[in-house]
């Protein structure tokens, strides 16, 4: 019997088709692990805590806290707050110019405490405005006060 296929013989292929397909090999394994190297070092890479905001100058505290004065003098004498409100907000924007100015945490703090710090600017404003604050009427002067306030936002050191 008589065969038609003969047996090829082996590696019938050019050499550099073997040395091609083996460099593409070894060139995608280099780009490989050259890429999860990196990705690897950015997971482990330690990151620095943020820098704290820094402290906006006293001059632009000082202003702000003349605006939300003005703010309160607005909101009362157009209706969107009554003088109750009004004395909180007010209460609100100096504890937290003193807060800003000092760098005492005063916003939270009761009249008690604010009087054991010995500053009797603050003090004694916040201990007028007791009584207006937390009464659901009043006869206090919402005005008188909010100059008072202005006063001391201005003079504050």
């Amino acid at each position: 019997m008589e065969f038609t296929v003969n047996i090829q013989p082996e590696l019938m292929m050019s050499y550099i088709w073997l040395i091609l397909g083996g460099a593409v090999l070894v060139i995608s394994a280099g780009f490989f692990v050259t890429l999860f190297r990196f990705r690897l070092k950015k997971r482990v890479r330690k990151y620095k805590p943020p820098k704290p905001p820094k402290k906006p100058a006293p001059e632009y505290t000082r202003n702000h806290a003349l605006k939300q004065i003005d703010k309160c003098i607005y909101d009362l004498n157009h209706g969107r707050a009554d003088i109750r409100e009004s004395y909180q907000n007010m209460s609100t924007v100096m504890r937290t110019f003193v807060s800003d100015m000092t760098g005492i945490d005063v916003t939270s703090m009761t009249l008690f405490e604010l009087q054991a710090l010995n500053d009797k600017r603050l003090s004694e404003l916040i201990e007028k405005w007791y009584a207006p604050e937390f009464a659901m009427k009043t006869q206090a002067d919402f005005m008188n006060d909010a100059e008072q306030a202005k006063h001391a936002v201005k003079r504050w050191n």
